[in-house]
């Protein structure tokens, strides 16, 4: 009974100093807003077709957790503008596929931030992103659709200019590489949807 009187209050103490530091490290987070401007393409598994790329764009709201003086976690979401062409030959007929699709993408990074330099921070930011499917149009001569969810891995360089305080601006160049099949299945090819461009960031 000792014993189990022990771990009890050991588990409060435990719990109430894990909440305390929570929520210190939620009066030291920090939120903002974003928009990307990107390029997108597609990667096929089919050496006869030829992809074409289209422009997109991510906008989004991100929320930053300090975990130390170089490490953060970042997640929010954002929504994000995916697509890309491909052109086909099977039986001597040609099949041209237009993709724009719409998602909310849901990221958590692992930001990885150095010490100030001036009035800057340079950082790499990486870490996977859940886009479920809200919007597409497709055009095609023959039925095709999307696969409803998507996973990324992102990477991001760049870098932040302090405005005084936990306010900054950030712009990086990122890379979000599609790891599960864009097209709906029993599809051929499969293929990812791939994007690259520049975010710009306003942090507060």
């Amino acid at each position: 009974m000792k014993k189990l009187n022990f771990l009890y209050f050991f588990y409060i103490l435990f719990s109430f100093s894990f909440a305390q530091d929570f929520s210190e490290k939620l009066k030291n987070a920090r939120m903002g807003l974003y928009i990307s401007p990107s390029l997108n393409f597609i990667q096929t598994d089919d050496n006869q077709s030829e992809t074409n790329s289209n422009p997109g764009v991510v906008y989004g709201y991100a929320l930053e957790i300090a975990l130390n003086e170089f490490h953060r976690i970042e997640s929010g979401f954002a929504i994000s503008y995916k697509g890309g062409g491909i052109t086909q030959n099977l039986n001597a007929t040609t099949i041209t596929s237009d993709y724009k699709v719409q998602y909310i993408s849901l990221p958590i990074f692992i930001k990885m931030r150095s010490r100030e330099i001036g009035y800057f921070n340079y950082f790499a930011r990486i870490g996977p992103s859940i886009n479920i499917k809200i919007k597409e149009m497709v055009s095609s001569s023959i039925e095709k659709n999307t696969n409803p969810g998507l996973i990324d891995i992102c990477i991001f360089l760049g870098a932040e200019y302090s405005l005084g305080g936990k306010t900054s601006v950030e712009g990086s160049l990122f890379f979000n590489n599609n790891i599960t099949n864009a097209l709906g299945d029993n599809q051929d090819p499969h293929a990812l949807f791939h994007q690259i461009g520049i975010r710009l960031g306003f942090l507060f």
